[in-house]
């Protein structure tokens, strides 16, 4: 004779049944992964602020109306300190100085000017220095793992949340919309016992941060998985392909060494022409077959309206480029404005600047806590089976 409980009758869709079951477990195979992404990527987001306040002597804020040194001096300057050494790219983020780097990219080999004068602020110690945000951004990007194996389980892990997120919005959606099922979805109860608040506080924030998530989600997804970014196109553009990106690579001139400066001072010269830039970033050729790479930045910390322009290393003449970025904002399709925003949309400045990235800062939270009390859920909801 069976003296056990009937079983209680599950009136939930099929649709819903395999929300939850995808919701569940794919949340406890990546949760401790969607945790490292969200802290490491709130730190980098901030980076910029935060060195700002540990070095006040680098901030150097954009004066209207007065022209930045041309990199072509500052490369010359470089190489008269440091002839033994390789410059490798000249760097003025908007708001700091100008850094040349040496070689390899650490704060050891940079060599920090005032992007007007010229002046020295710092001098490279030509030490390896650790480097808490490029830290920060191998575990945001690859888990402080090889590549080749962090990469795949970072983007991936990146999908599955996306996932969780939408599964999760079907758990949430109330049966009926009665005045107390709105109360339960919309409000978390602070006064109930640990169990109640944690499911409050996973399914209620969990609700309020849904949208800026999946646009994290999606824009990291774009960097990472190229089908992602081939289906992002195809849907933005209406059906179309994405274009073949195409930069000519091979200077048309031999090779002349000590006219590198000369061809700088000709391409900085005909792209400052084209772009009112608060910053820039150029690219040091290291042998004949690279060009000069150069990127401006017309607004500061936004990086939707930057430019793009390759130059010949040796004669400074502007080369073919039909990257995203080679044209300017306003003239892009809307398939092209998508690409081009990308990383504003990515880190929130795309939405009021700093205050777009304070806002994320939040909903970033928030994410990191979804595998956290989800979680809780599921351990209390086991322990009570297990207890019956």
């Amino acid at each position: 004779m069976n003296t056990g409980k009937p079983k209680k009758k599950n009136n939930r869709s099929l649709f819903y049944r395999i929300s939850a079951w995808l919701h569940l477990w794919l949340g406890l195979i990546s949760g401790i992964i969607i945790v490292v992404i969200c802290i490491t990527g709130i730190t980098w987001s901030f980076r910029d602020e935060i060195k700002d306040w540990l070095n006040p002597e680098l901030k150097m804020e954009s004066v209207p109306g007065k022209a930045m040194a041309n990199p072509a001096d500052l490369y010359c300057q470089a190489k008269e300190m440091y002839p033994e050494q390789e410059i490798s790219f000249i760097w003025r983020p908007s708001g700091k100085a100008t850094m040349i780097g040496f070689g390899k990219r650490n704060p050891g080999f940079v060599l920090h000017l005032n992007p007007y004068t010229g002046e020295v602020i710092r001098k490279p110690s030509f030490k390896e220095e650790f480097d808490f945000f490029e830290w920060t951004l191998k575990g945001h990007r690859f888990l402080w793992l090889p590549s080749e194996i962090g990469r795949p389980v970072i983007n991936y892990s990146t999908f599955i949340f996306l996932i969780t997120l939408l599964s999760g919005l079907v758990l949430w959606w109330p049966k009926k919309w009665t005045k107390a099922m709105r109360k339960q979805s919309f409000s978390v109860k602070w006064d109930a016992k640990i169990k109640r608040l944690n499911y409050d506080l996973h399914n209620v924030f969990g609700f309020y941060a849904l949208l800026i998530l999946l646009v994290i989600s999606m824009t990291g997804m774009y960097y990472g998985l190229p089908w992602f970014n081939k289906f992002l196109y195809f849907t933005t553009s209406l059906g179309k392909t994405p274009k073949t990106e195409r930069r000519e690579i091979k200077n048309i001139s031999s090779y002349h060494p000590e006219k590198l400066a000369e061809s700088m001072l000709m391409a900085w010269e005909d792209a400052i022409d084209k772009v009112d830039a608060k910053g820039y970033y150029l690219s040091v050729p290291k042998d004949s077959a690279e060009t000069i790479g150069l990127f401006l930045y017309p607004s500061h910390r936004q990086f939707y309206d930057l430019q793009s322009f390759s130059y010949d290393r040796n004669t400074g003449v502007l080369l073919a480029n039909t990257s995203a970025y080679a044209m300017p904002f306003d003239k892009a399709d809307f398939a092209t404005k998508v690409q081009k925003l990308n990383y504003d949309l990515h880190v929130g400045s795309a939405f009021g600047g700093i205050w777009g990235r304070i806002l994320y800062f939040f909903m970033t939270i928030v994410g990191g806590s979804l595998p956290i009390t989800g979680f809780l859920v599921w351990w209390f909801k086991k322990k009570k089976k297990g207890a019956s």
